[in-house]
């Protein structure tokens, strides 16, 4: 099961988001949508049949997503609920929320092309790469403060941080390059060729693009080695025998352990 394989969730979306935009890719220029020459991620998921399966596939890296941003925060709250900090516990809750919007803007971005419902696509965007960025930072922080926490180590946080700083110089190498092709872009903005105006700022927005979205992929991987030492456990439902005398009772019963083992949390609904 993988209540006791939590690790697979970052190792999923490693591979699966980077696979999912070749896939789209690949249809799209088989299909003459777009120029080989890097288009932006969207622009591959924009018309069918690419956009059928650009949207299936971020849809369900979305949900994914979601999964594991959970089991991050309660990874934390659970390391540190004997003793608990008022500034962590903010953060990780702050960054469950940036991490939730960053994936809801995943499904939007899959779900609301930009040929369709432009507005709703560029929101999805936001959240999916600024709210997810923010996210990143906020885990980097949490990393430094809590550097004890089982599977962690100097390399995962520096590494973490080093990917941070990058995807800021690529956000702001996206938008700032995307902004001197306004004006410039040819009458469909899909197929740029060489010769186009600004085509060179164009490519340098795609290509930071790219690389934003698979530093993203690799910053979730970090949370691997972290979550080979834990394990959440089946939630116990107790059953009323007279409705309305009393809810549906879970079990909440948190366990770390210390040493090589697993630590170990039951969440449930109350």
């Amino acid at each position: 099961m993988l209540a006791d394989r939590l690790h697979l969730f970052p190792l999923f979306i490693v591979i699966y988001v980077p696979v999912s935009f070749c896939i789209t890719y690949i249809i799209a220029v088989a299909n003459k949508h777009v120029e080989p020459g890097f288009p932006y991620i969207s622009d591959t998921g924009t018309l069918p049949p690419e956009s059928c399966v650009f949207g299936q596939l971020l849809n369900i890296g979305a949900v994914v997503a979601m999964a594991m941003f959970y089991i991050r925060y309660k990874q934390i709250a659970t390391y540190q609920k004997d003793c608990p900090v008022r500034i962590i516990t903010r953060v990780n809750m702050a960054a469950l929320v940036m991490g939730l919007f960053s994936a809801f803007g995943i499904s939007l971005v899959g779900n609301f092309q930009e040929t369709n419902v432009v507005v709703v696509h560029l929101i999805g965007a936001f959240f999916a790469f600024g709210m997810g960025l923010v996210y990143c930072c906020l885990q980097t922080y949490l990393s430094f403060k809590l550097p004890d926490i089982p599977g962690s180590s100097r390399n995962l946080r520096v590494g973490r941080l080093a990917i941070c700083i990058l995807d800021v110089v690529f956000i702001l190498t996206l938008m700032i390059a995307a902004a001197f092709t306004i004006g410039e872009r040819p009458n469909n903005p899909r197929k740029w060729t060489p010769d186009e105006p600004m085509y060179g700022a164009h490519l340098t927005s795609t290509i930071s693009e790219w690389l934003m979205a698979f530093l993203t992929c690799l910053y979730l991987a970090t949370f691997t080695p972290e979550f080979k030492y834990f394990e959440m456990i089946k939630p116990e439902i107790m059953f009323r025998d007279t409705p309305g005398v009393s809810a549906i009772r879970i079990t909440k019963d948190i366990e770390p352990q210390t040493g090589d083992g697993p630590v170990k949390f039951s969440e449930g609904l109350t």
